[in-house]
């Protein structure tokens, strides 16, 4: 069982983390789409990012999962918050593969 007060922490701390993520995601999809050849600290920031979301998921699913001992409705209603995670971590992905690119690119490499 999770209490209340608990859960509407956790709650707030998925909220903050989504909104710092989408800035994140927003910072390297401009990084990606004007970058020649990216530096090695937008590469890592990318990994950094995907796997502390990939972290952040495996938290939310405990999360709901408690709440959905006392509400499986309430649970429900999370939904969306679950799928914002992994929307977020698609769009990580995707820069980090449109970054990472660059970097395999020879013909970027010498211009």
């Amino acid at each position: 069982m999770t209490d209340p007060q608990s859960a509407r922490e956790s709650l707030e701390h998925f909220a903050l983390n989504i909104d710092l993520w989408r800035a994140e995601a927003a910072r390297l999809r401009e990084l990606a789409d004007g970058t020649r050849v990216a530096d090695t600290e937008a590469l890592v920031s990318v990994e950094t990012t995907a796997g502390d979301i990939y972290r952040e998921i495996e938290s939310f699913k405990k999360v709901v999962a408690g709440i959905a001992e006392q509400s499986p409705d309430a649970a429900g209603e999370l939904a969306e918050i679950g799928e914002t995670l992994h929307l977020l971590l698609l769009e990580i992905t995707e820069q980090g593969s449109k970054l990472y690119s660059t970097r395999s690119d020879p013909g970027l490499a010498d211009a």
